[in-house]
């Protein structure tokens, strides 16, 4: 095997595909690695840790077909650190050789026959908006649990309802749901992928305009310009998450979104471990407050709306965060029904999102 390409469009590329790479088993050790295929022009990098693949195709000046896996860390730390302009990848015997400048390295490379096969969803092919799919990415995935032990939370459920195609995640201390109307997937009407996965494929949409996918019973695969996603579902029932949400609330604020960000960035400070950040909501102010023993405390006022009795509230300050982040809009309303209930933030856009978060209990 044997490659000239340019050193910037190889290191994206590499980029792309070798997060998915893993040392986590020793079962597997090629799992560790990238594969380089070339066949004619075409340079095609592949990773797997065999639930999540990622491949990517880039055209090069091929000179001699063949396949090699190299350690996809030590490969993309050297071209990383490679100046700009063309570079020669050769295969010798059992070294990835790179060539560059006036360097010259050598990769030792895992046996090719030890590298699982890419397999992708047999589905029918469809397209999405891909800024409308990467906003809803960025809004919900965050809720999803990392928890590996509470697997039905660590994906997402994407499925077609009356409302539109809806995104939901939760990790049981957050919800976030987002509904894009006029809007349907092909295949599958109701899959639940992995949130991991979902964050790759964010990272991957960059400038595209497009997504083309296939959701098949057990996978789904997306491909954004020259790089495919493809992942294992979950086979889980997924929490009835609509019993959480009320279909209205008593009390109602409205606040700067801005104003609002920076002064819960503020009150983050002091608010460390398990201390909440409280929100007291009266007629025309928002109090954020945080009270701690051995740090200090912090009280800010911003101006507000809020129609309701006075109640005070508390959160988790990253959770609080987390949600505020996500809303889109000049505005941002929290509403609720009690200090021991879950409020509802959303944004003044009226993009289909909301985000449910749960109080923290207070004491005096």
């Amino acid at each position: 095997m044997k490659f000239r390409v340019e050193r910037e469009e190889f290191n994206e590329a590499l980029g792309d595909v070798s997060r998915i790479a893993t040392a986590r088993t020793t079962a597997m050790p090629a799992l560790a690695g990238v594969e380089l295929a070339v066949s004619g022009e075409t340079l095609t990098l592949s990773a797997t840790d065999k639930e999540i693949s990622i491949q990517a195709k880039l055209s090069v000046g091929g000179q001699n077909d063949g396949i090699a896996v190299p350690s996809a860390r030590v490969l993309t730390d050297l071209i990383r650190g490679l100046p700009d302009g063309k570079i020669q990848v050769a295969l010798e015997g059992e070294s990835l050789v790179v060539e560059a400048a006036r360097n010259r390295s050598s990769v030792h490379c895992y046996a090719a026959s030890d590298f699982p096969k890419i397999i992708h969803a047999s589905a029918a092919e469809g397209t999405v908006s891909a800024e409308l799919f990467g906003e809803a990415l960025r809004q919900v995935v965050r809720a999803a649990s990392a928890d590996l032990s509470r697997l039905a939370l660590t994906g997402v459920l994407i499925s077609n309802q009356a409302e539109g195609l809806t995104f939901v995640a939760t990790d049981s201390y957050r919800l976030a749901v987002r509904q894009i109307a006029g809007t349907a997937l092909a295949g599958e009407s109701t899959v639940i992928i992995p949130a991991r996965a979902l964050g790759e494929l964010s990272r991957l949409i960059k400038d595209a305009k497009t997504i083309t996918y296939r959701l098949a019973s057990d996978r789904a695969t997306f491909t954004v310009g020259n790089t495919t996603l493809s992942t294992s579902l979950l086979a889980v029932q997924f929490p009835n998450y609509k019993q959480l949400i009320q279909p209205s609330y008593p009390n109602k604020l409205a606040v700067n979104r801005e104003a609002l960000l920076d002064a819960v960035r503020r009150s983050k400070v002091f608010a460390r471990d398990t201390i909440p950040v409280r929100l007291a909501q009266t007629a025309g102010s928002l109090k954020l407050s945080v009270h701690t023993n051995d740090t200090g405390e912090t009280i800010e006022e911003l101006d507000a709306d809020y129609k309701g009795p006075d109640i005070t509230i508390g959160f988790n300050p990253d959770y609080l965060l987390q949600g505020i982040e996500a809303c889109n809009g000049d505005t941002i309303t929290i509403e609720s029904s009690d200090p021991i209930k879950p409020a509802v933030l959303r944004g003044s856009t009226n993009d289909g999102y909301l985000y449910l978060v749960m109080p923290q209990r207070l004491t005096s």
